[in-house]
């Protein structure tokens, strides 16, 4: 088999989107998103952060003991949530794919802001490398991996407001798949622009 053939995944696994996915996991990740917003804007006595402490670590334990393998686990994998329920995920939906690429709907909040309510710079790229892997795997290319992603902000982008994302392949040499995208607000405004390469794994490499 040649290195681009269609069996051809590279050390990677296996990775499919889990369809049984468990009712009570969209509250506890929403949870988790309202946590992370709420550490990074209150400012409660001491007392509260050692209570709240202790809430979290008997979530820990309540969690600790149950993992498995990354195959077997659901962050990540759920179509039907925002961020496919990773709470590292700023809460975006994929709402179309097809040939002409993905479109992403969705918005940062305040567990995103990098300052004066704009989102934070580093979140931008995150955020393009995940829309990148969605546009690969929609496409049914096997396995790639990031190999340069790059970004150019137009705008700033905000906090809690409805934004659209679009990405498409714009060609394909051999194994390298280079990619366009970009980030739009509600009123069509051009927030940011991003382009990059992913290059499909060889079969030695994961």
């Amino acid at each position: 088999m040649t290195d681009t053939a269609p069996g051809v995944r590279g050390g990677f696994p296996d990775m499919k989107p889990v369809e049984d996915a468990p009712e009570e996991l969209g509250p506890f990740v929403a949870a988790l998103r309202r946590l992370q917003d709420l550490t990074v804007s209150t400012r409660p006595d001491s007392a509260l952060w050692a209570d709240a402490t202790v809430y979290l670590e008997n979530a820990c334990a309540l969690l600790d003991g149950h993992q498995v393998p990354e195959t077997e686990a659901v962050a990540g994998r759920v179509l039907s949530l925002p961020g496919l329920a990773h709470p590292l995920m700023p809460p975006w939906m994929v709402t179309e794919t097809g040939p002409d690429g993905v479109r992403m709907t969705g918005h940062f909040t305040t567990a995103h802001i990098g300052g004066n309510n704009a989102v934070h710079g580093g979140m931008i790229p995150l955020f393009y490398d995940w829309l990148f892997g969605m546009v690969v795997t929609t496409a049914q290319i096997p396995p790639t991996r990031t190999a340069f992603l790059h970004v150019d902000y137009r705008n700033i982008t905000p906090i809690d407001e409805p934004l659209t994302a679009q990405g498409r392949i714009s060609r394909i040499e051999g194994r390298k798949v280079f990619i366009d995208a970009t980030m739009t607000a509600a009123d069509g405004t051009l927030l940011t622009e991003a382009n990059g390469l992913m290059v499909r794994l060889l079969p030695h490499q994961p």
